[in-house]
């Protein structure tokens, strides 16, 4: 591994808010400048208004609401998706609406967003507006069909935006062209976030809510943006660490919904100790199950709809049993892919196809498949003409950018694309495969070089005076990490005192500092080179401080991210 350390950067502007010189760095290194960005409070988010077309959005809902019209929320399968069809839902129903119902697509049976079917329902039931969440900028045949049969169609959206937009009747993306909102990283559930808001500003002024005596407070579901913003793995700028910690406090003190308090607990996450690895490791990969196995009905919306603590209960155990099937089936195509992946070693970027992999887990393998070589990795399944696949990038290749170029080169070689920097997916012909994976390695390797080792950015070494349960605190109460904003982690030489094993896929170290002290660390899922490091061996080490939170107790937990021998 090649460590490298942060540099020195002037934090002079923090010295009267954080005393402390250590942590003042760390967080000056990460840009926090002002007292706002300190204090990372809601009433400090930017304002809707520069959001484009949610005027007229907001107008759109508000007037349905006051009509008492049917409104369909169009949502994904993903955990963004879920979480924002939930938000819609529930948020559609606190601001008034009468009568409000949802879309999820299967991704084996329909595929990604509304689709003419789901139209075609949704007039049945009598609706008469549709409103996207985390979707529906690509879904430009299907929402014109909903158009050409009297429907009105509001899309929110995150995803980046194709030339030639659906005709709907308003469409907030803050990725839109001539769209002046600062933040550009909000998850779907974000966007549709503020068009409530937006919103409930409109009934309020003409009066909607004098008859009830209150008016709708909003934030209360930001419970549920703070895990599509994780779920999602958006930037954590500003304007996000504000909405995730909001919603964290939420889950924290207990006030979120009765699904997410379920859901935690079937996978034994302290709430009051939940961070953004504790809902991307635990909490997410339950949402998602549903989804990437073949399963008749997706029960994840709703868990988040229920507020019945029993009905809950048995929908987060269902989730997990979907987790475990998905995990075993992520294991056998794995060990598949890393086999198929070795063939590649050496280039700049990775396609891989079997025809019996699962849709659902492509991202997942891809995902595990870039980490394993540190180059853009595309997997693809399916066993008839067309194949689907999942990419994950790396730092420096705009997962979507390229597929565009490849596709104004190249224009017949996807039948479709989409998706963010990091992570996108595409459709191509069955025997365009080789034609993909020539065209997509030449131009990783125009884009990025040769294959690099990993880089490992580091706080540089932490005095062992630090390495204490009120530091872990201190570092706690300066988040959420996460993505964008992340989370600090130091590294230094140490002696392996003692090493042991925990249930076969863990290590449990006691390391000794060169000035002699000594620190407890754990290594979760250690990969077999380390799991050959024995006593009195010299190692380097990165690692994170943190706090666990186990049985309502707290105590110093570190973790260890990378070991190897000096």
């Amino acid at each position: 591994m090649k460590i490298i350390r942060r540099e020195y950067v002037d934090d002079s502007q923090l010295e009267e808010l954080i005393s402390d010189p250590i942590l003042r760095q760390i967080l000056a290194r990460r840009g926090l400048k002002t007292e706002s960005d300190v204090n990372c409070s809601l009433s400090d988010i930017h304002h809707y208004k520069d959001l484009l077309d949610i005027d007229k959005a907001s107008s759109i809902i508000a007037a349905s609401i006051e009509n008492g019209e049917g409104i369909l929320v169009a949502g994904d399968y993903d955990v963004d998706g879920i979480t924002g069809t939930a938000l819609g839902v529930r948020g559609l129903y606190d601001l008034g609406a009468k009568k409000v119902s949802y879309f999820v697509p299967s991704r084996y049976e329909g595929g990604y967003g509304i689709s003419k079917t789901a139209v075609d329902a949704a007039l049945e039931d009598g609706i008469k507006l549709i409103v996207t969440v985390d979707n529906g900028v690509s879904c430009k045949e299907s929402i014109e069909y909903a158009k050409s049969r009297g429907l009105k169609v509001v899309i929110t959206d995150h995803h980046e935006v194709p030339e030639n937009l659906p005709l709907a009747d308003a469409i907030v993306d803050p990725k839109r062209k001539g769209d002046t909102f600062p933040s550009k990283n909000l998850c779907g559930a974000g966007v549709l976030f503020y068009v409530l808001v937006a919103t409930r500003a409109i009934l309020r002024d003409k009066g909607f809510y004098n008859s009830v005596g209150y008016i709708p407070r909003i934030g209360r579901f930001l419970d549920l943006v703070s895990l599509g913003t994780i779920g999602d793995v958006m930037v954590l700028d500003s304007n996000n660490r504000k909405l995730v910690k909001y919603g964290f406090n939420r889950i924290k003190n207990g006030e979120c919904l009765v699904g997410i308090k379920a859901l935690a607990s079937s996978c034994k996450v302290n709430l009051e100790g939940i961070n953004a690895t504790s809902i991307a490791f635990d909490l997410c990969p339950r949402l998602n199950a549903p989804g990437r196995i073949k399963l008749e009905k997706n029960p994840a919306v709703s868990l988040m709809l229920t507020d019945d603590e029993q009905e809950a209960m048995a929908i987060a155990r269902e989730l997990d049993m979907c987790n475990k099937r998905r995990g075993d089936y992520e294991r056998v195509f794995l060990k598949e892919a890393t086999e198929d992946a070795q063939s590649q070693k050496g280039n700049c970027a990775i396609v891989l196809y079997r025809p019996n992999w699962l849709v659902g887990l492509g991202g997942l393998i891809a995902s595990r498949i870039k980490e394993m070589f540190s180059v853009p990795t595309f997997v693809f399944s399916g066993d008839g003409e067309e194949l689907l696949g999942s990419a994950r990038s790396v730092p420096g290749f705009s997962m979507v950018k390229i597929l565009k170029a490849m596709d104004e080169k190249c224009p017949n070689l996807l039948s479709r694309y989409g998706g963010h920097a990091m992570a996108a997916g595409a459709s191509i012909k069955k025997d365009s495969l080789e034609t993909f994976r020539q065209m997509f390695n030449e131009i990783a390797k125009e884009c990025l070089g040769n294959p690099t080792e990993d880089e490992i950015l580091s706080d540089g070494e932490l005095p062992s005076n630090y390495q204490n349960l009120a530091f872990a605190r201190d570092l706690e109460a300066f988040g959420p990490w996460g993505n964008g904003f992340e989370e600090p982690c130091f590294d230094g030489k140490f002696t392996v005192e003692s090493v042991s094993l925990v249930v076969s896929r863990h290590l449990r170290f006691v390391l000794r500092g060169e000035d002699g002290s000594t620190m407890r660390a754990i290594k979760l899922r250690a990969t077999a080179n380390e799991k050959q490091i024995t006593e009195n061996t010299q190692v380097r080490v990165v690692y994170n401080v943190g706090v666990s939170h186990y049985m309502r107790s707290e105590r110093l937990e570190i973790r260890i991210l990378n070991i190897e021998p000096v």
